[in-house]
């Protein structure tokens, strides 16, 4: 019996050869590799519409269109999200299941992700052209902060970029702790031992500016305000603090 023609949303998503790129049930070396593949191919196909995302980011912020950069972040901020849920779906592995897997993927580690090395790079190719936006409007970091409300567009992308940053250290801290879940705490991975990898991601900041100015702010409140809030809630209405 000859094949039924192609569909056209057939041949724009390519799903024949989308489908083919997992293994076929005969080949799988335990039930759960299925999934194994599919959240890890997805994953791929989600970071590399993050960077397509950015790299429009840089090309808003350029021209100046605010409004846009903070829409763009948004969505990228939605697809971080699927990121973080499709984790949850490798919760309902078993460790005999990912042992079985490990036979089979070598000493392949989810390091070597090329979408994950673009993610770890965008942080410093970004920035620059936010600075950027800052410099033609004869502004800093802590001005945007202290007067958010006369620059809201500006303090607006910030905050997002903040957030993508902050995303993104939960994914790859969620991801650590799904590792701990699967082969333990103390089992030493491929790629070292996976205490000294989640501590050293803890520590990574992808625009570190955004994390500083807010000790900074800080900083200069305690400074002024070394009684702290509460007495300067009672210097202001005349009542004794607790």
């Amino acid at each position: 019996m000859a094949a039924s023609p192609l569909t056209d949303y057939e041949i724009y998503i390519r799903t024949a050869e989308l489908l083919a790129l997992q293994k076929r049930p005969e080949a799988l070396a335990c039930h759960d590799e299925l999934q194994f593949q599919i959240v890890h191919q997805t994953a791929e196909l989600w970071m590399k519409l993050i960077d397509h995302e950015m790299r429009y980011l840089c090309r808003a912020l350029d021209e100046d269109r605010l409004t846009q950069a903070c829409r763009t972040l948004g969505r990228v901020h939605r697809v971080q999200q699927l990121l973080l849920d499709g984790l949850e779906l490798l919760y309902t592995m078993s460790p005999l299941d990912y042992m079985r897997i490990r036979e089979v993927l070598g000493r392949g580690s989810g390091q070597e992700s090329p979408g994950f090395r673009r993610l770890l790079a965008l942080g410093g190719e970004v920035w620059p052209h936010f600075e950027a936006v800052l410099a033609r409007r004869g502004l800093t970091l802590e001005a945007v902060y202290r007067r958010a409300s006369e620059h809201p567009e500006v303090h607006a992308v910030a905050e997002g970029l903040l957030d993508f940053d902050l995303r993104l250290q939960e994914w790859r801290n969620r991801h650590l702790l799904l590792v701990y879940r699967t082969i333990g705490v103390g089992t030493p991975s491929l790629k070292g031992k996976h205490s000294e990898l989640l501590e050293r991601g803890l520590r990574t900041q992808f625009f570190p500016r955004l994390w500083a100015v807010r000790d900074e702010l800080f900083d200069q409140w305690s400074r002024t305000h070394p009684g702290g809030a509460t007495r300067y809630l009672s210097e202001r209405t005349g009542e004794e603090g607790p």
